[in-house]
């Protein structure tokens, strides 16, 4: 084998890496924005009693921490 065959055959195996990479980095572009597009629609269907009781689960919290903060 000569030093230009040699050669050839890398720049083909790092095309074909890279083109490999790209692929499934669009794929992965795809998917995420797809999935996130599903779980937005999800998100706007929360009912309001589900939000109010997010709204107390968070002023609970809150109201937790300032406490645990008041006896350290």
């Amino acid at each position: 084998m000569q030093m230009s065959e040699l050669l050839e055959q890398g720049i083909e195996l790092m095309l074909a890496g890279m083109l490999t990479v790209f692929f499934f980095l669009c794929v992965l572009i795809i998917s995420i924005n797809f999935f996130a597009l599903i779980l937005s629609k999800k998100d706007k269907e929360i009912s309001a009693p589900e939000q109010n009781s997010m709204e107390d689960m968070n002023t609970n919290h809150i109201r937790i921490i300032k406490e645990i903060g008041n006896r350290i």
